[in-house]
């Protein structure tokens, strides 16, 4: 796996901001007007060569990293250690599936943190990639059925990892949760569309991520990922190597805003994201 930096801020600031611009005139972002993405994917799927030793590669990874978070304890679970043996998993996972990455924008995590990271959701492979390349220390909202995998769910959980009920969602415990990891300095990332894209287009974003920012008035970064989907798609399980780019937009300031902003606040978080997400499926000029 290469990691690569790219683009000038100038580029990133224009990518970050011409959400709205993008979304009206061709019909509103994330719908059937999106293109370059897979169609809805097939249950099942052929199987790839990568596949097997990128599964196997997981595995092992992960095995080894539970293994350690457990030896270390709770105590230590906020420790830069924690952070590398997480960066450390992913990139195993990463170099296993051939994942070529691209990160753009990183500085405004920097500048930001501690954050709520927002992102389009595109395959499983996502949450890898982000802790794999953000610069930040992550803790994300993850679906409960992760914390239900033997070992690896208890690890999670040990270094803060916040599960979240999709279908019945306790929204005291996530914010309280929540609220912990900012306050420890830790940046929180959440896939507003809930799950993952069934045919690759934006969805609609939820409150959750966007109540949490402003309850805790940290700022909102939108950040496109592109590429993870051809990878590993959703439903699938055949997975090829490829290109991966992550684009980091502006900060989202939460400053002075109440619950009454959310709405808005969604809104430009989406369209930064659909701007930047389109960019890419641009032909390269």
């Amino acid at each position: 796996m290469r990691i690569r930096p790219q683009g000038s801020e100038a580029d990133l600031v224009k990518a970050a901001d011409r959400g709205a611009g993008r979304g009206s005139g061709g019909g509103r972002p994330g719908t059937a007007h999106d293109t370059g993405c897979l169609g809805p994917a097939r249950k099942g799927g052929w199987v790839s060569w990568r596949t097997v030793p990128t599964f196997a590669a997981g595995v092992l990874s992960t095995l080894a990293g539970a293994v350690l978070v457990w030896c270390r304890g709770t105590a230590r679970a906020d420790s830069a250690s924690t952070d590398r043996i997480m960066r450390w998993w992913a990139g195993a996972w990463l170099r296993a599936a051939g994942a070529r990455v691209t990160v753009s924008g990183g500085q405004y995590l920097s500048a930001a943190s501690p954050c709520v990271v927002v992102s389009n959701h595109q395959s499983s492979l996502d949450p890898i990639v982000a802790l794999r390349v953000l610069p930040v220390s992550l803790r994300v909202l993850a679906m409960r059925e992760l914390f239900q995998i033997p070992l690896f769910g208890s690890a999670i959980r040990m270094i803060g990892m916040i599960e979240v009920n999709r279908d019945s969602p306790d929204f005291r415990e996530i914010d309280a949760e929540a609220s912990q990891a900012l306050a420890a300095g830790h940046s929180l990332l959440a896939y507003p569309e809930g799950r993952i894209s069934p045919d690759g287009t934006i969805q609609d974003f939820k409150d959750g991520a966007f109540i949490i920012a402003i309850a805790s008035q940290v700022p909102v970064v939108p950040v496109a990922i592109h590429g993870t989907r051809r990878i590993w798609p959703p439903g699938r399980k055949a997975i090829r190597s490829g290109p991966v780019t992550v684009v980091a937009g502006n900060p989202l300031r939460t400053s002075g805003l109440t619950r009454r902003d959310v709405p808005r606040l969604r809104a430009q978080a989406r369209d930064a994201i659909f701007s930047a997400h389109h960019d890419q499926e641009e032909p390269a000029r």
